[in-house]
């Protein structure tokens, strides 16, 4: 890359070499062989985290040279996207871990098992209508009990996930030690990463109130180092719970 030096008078160009930013974000994880059981979730892992690094690389590249003062918005637009693909990516991860693991874990675990009975007969305080219809679909397959499974994978997958509440949730349904995975530091820092990541979202950091003084922003500022700590948070939680559903599996292999 070819920079300038000397005063205005005299410059001359020069060449120098930017060296590659380290990774923002590396994983633990054992690698996962292609066509195993947990292949898939892992690829959405290491995807996530692939496109992560992308984003961090660009903002550390564009800041390079920087003397100090608050980053543009197109350069804090990179770190916003690493935390908002990082809660996406949570998202995704965990739905592809209900619908591929969550039959065996009610199979198999009683926790699991007991919040699936408690969703059947939830069911059955719903209007008598609905009640009937289910019946009625029930009557027709050749087994009721996957039917009733396909049923509660949708109701907890159907929404986002993106929230301490849901995540809690669906955690729970799959039988995992939630007191271990979710500690009260943790859920604190989780919900204030989603309340940002709802910010960038739906409002777009964008201004709406306050005085319009001098050195006013249109756009709510965002520090690096606290986006990438909440961003930090997310992707250390999705570790955490893809290697709770390989232990509460019985399969081997967690972090190296």
């Amino acid at each position: 890359m070819l920079g300038q030096i000397g005063n205005r008078g005299n410059q001359r160009r020069v060449a120098y070499r930017l060296s590659p930013p380290a990774q923002f974000y590396s994983t633990s994880l054992t690698r996962e062989a292609e066509g195993s059981d947990f292949y898939p979730e892992y690829r959405i892992f290491l995807q996530t985290i692939e496109a992560i690094n992308s984003f961090s690389s660009q903002y550390r590249i564009g800041r390079v040279g920087a003397r100090g003062g608050p980053a543009t918005h197109s350069q804090q637009d990179l770190y916003r996207a690493m935390l908002v693909f990082a809660c996406a990516g949570l998202d995704f991860l965990v739905k592809q871990l209900l619908k591929t693991k969550l039959t065996r874990l009610i199979a198999t675990d009683s926790g699991a098992k007991l919040k699936f009975k408690e969703f059947v007969r939830r069911g059955l305080d719903k209007d008598p209508r609905e009640i009937m219809n289910l019946a009625a679909l029930i009557f027709t397959e050749e087994s009721p009990r996957d039917l009733l499974l396909s049923e509660y994978i949708k109701s907890l997958t159907g929404d986002s996930l993106q929230s301490v509440e849901q995540l809690l949730k669906v955690s729970g349904a799959s039988g995992l030690d939630q007191q271990a995975i979710f500690s009260r530091d943790r859920m604190n820092a989780l919900k204030d990463a989603f309340i940002v990541r709802n910010q960038i979202i739906h409002e777009m950091d964008i201004n709406v109130d306050g005085p319009r003084d001098q050195g006013y922003r249109t756009r709510r500022q965002r520090r690096a180092t606290e986006i990438e700590e909440y961003t930090k948070d997310i992707l250390d939680l999705g570790h955490d719970l893809f290697v709770a559903y390989k232990v509460k599996l019985g399969v081997r292999g967690g972090t190296r």
